[in-house]
């Protein structure tokens, strides 16, 4: 579990409505943690939480993620946005 600071703190609403609005589970997803913050900045608008702190929140909750030599990703979670899912990779 990643240590939260008082300005992830900050964040949780903001993060929590708009990753309900932006991302879904989907179990064999492997996308980068670049696309799903773009997901969600595109629900939010330019005003969203930085990228630091979305990617603690989001291991916060438990999401699993994966340093692969292409990046940091998260395996379970997809943008609902269908715009997005050509850049996601799913596993067999």
């Amino acid at each position: 579990m990643p240590n939260l600071t008082d300005a992830d703190r900050a964040y949780v609403d903001k993060f929590v409505r708009n990753v309900g609005e932006a991302l879904e589970k989907c179990p064999n997803a492997d996308a980068s943690t670049q696309l799903l913050f773009d997901a969600c900045k595109e629900v939010s608008g330019p005003g969203f939480i930085p990228l630091g702190t979305f990617d603690r929140l989001l291991r916060a909750t438990g999401q699993e993620r994966t340093d692969r030599r292409y990046g940091k990703r998260y395996t379970g979670l997809l943008p609902k946005d269908p715009a997005f899912h050509d850049r996601v990779w799913y596993r067999n």
